[in-house]
């Protein structure tokens, strides 16, 4: 499966479309690519090369997750915060500018056929392929809910970037502990997230991966039934090959070591110990 998997991993050029500021501190880059705006999926990522032509100088690609596809104008958009100097170079880029791109890389979120509503709860870069599938559920007559937490308002995605159907919350600044207490309990909040899992078809989530074991007992405790594919979690990590190569990002699971950039970086959450 694996090798199967990292055939679609392929060198590309891409053009760049536009590059605009949609808060102070993130960006939005729209990339011609009209071969990927109907295959990639919500989870998978490019490996953006960010130096010059010539030059090795940073020498990794830096991983973005794809936050949108526009297959009437063949172009797909990824979201980041130009918060190092390798994200900074791409910042500088401009209309015109030709970028070398690898993927799409890995797997990503299957949203299930009898999902009807989707809870997506968020934060940090993975933020951006919750957007992306938020678009994708919506387009099929999903009711879908995003909780977005970040340590400022700046770091938040605005909600121009989603339909408007979807139900869009944010949380400044955000600690899942502010939901659930230690012990995958019902913490004090104004929102009540143990009743929102109830509600919902499907969980998708993007978080730092200290938070997934007590997300996933919060879902013990709320589903008297938690079916595999309930419940998935884009993990946190380094993504460095793209192929699953050079073995930096194994990660250990209940069914043994995985490697997060082409095993992943989305897994069922019931697969982590």
């Amino acid at each position: 499966m694996r090798a199967r998997a990292n055939l679609m991993v392929q060198q590309r050029q891409l053009i760049v479309a536009e590059q605009r500021d949609v808060t102070p501190d993130l960006r939005w880059l729209t990339l011609e690519a009209p071969e990927l705006t109907r295959s990639v999926r919500a989870g998978q990522y490019l490996l953006v090369r960010c130096a010059e032509a010539g030059s090795y100088d940073p020498l990794l690609r830096r991983p973005l997750f794809v936050a949108a596809t526009e297959p009437a104008l063949g172009q797909i958009a990824l979201l980041y915060a130009p918060n190092e100097r390798g994200l900074a170079w791409l910042a500088r880029t401009r209309a015109g500018d030709t970028l070398d791109v690898l993927g799409p890389c890995g797997r990503g979120f299957t949203l299930e056929p009898r999902t009807r509503t989707l809870l997506l709860i968020g934060a940090g870069p993975g933020l951006a392929a919750l957007l992306l599938l938020a678009r994708l559920a919506a387009a099929q007559q999903v009711a879908v809910t995003l909780l977005a937490g970040a340590a400022n308002a700046e770091l938040l995605p605005p909600a121009y970037l989603l339909p408007g159907e979807v139900e869009y919350q944010t949380f400044v600044p955000w600690q899942l502990s502010d939901f659930i207490a230690p012990g995958g309990t019902a913490a004090t909040s104004s929102y009540n997230l143990p009743a929102a899992i109830a509600w919902a078809d499907q969980v998708a989530v993007a978080l730092p991966n200290a938070a997934a074991p007590a997300l996933a007992q919060l879902i013990r405790t709320t589903k008297f039934r938690w079916e595999r594919g309930f419940a998935s979690a884009l993990l946190e990590g380094p993504l460095i090959c793209g192929v699953g190569a050079c073995g930096v990002c194994g990660i250990e699971l209940r069914k043994g070591i995985r490697m997060l950039c082409s095993d992943g970086p989305v897994f069922d959450l019931r697969d982590l110990p």
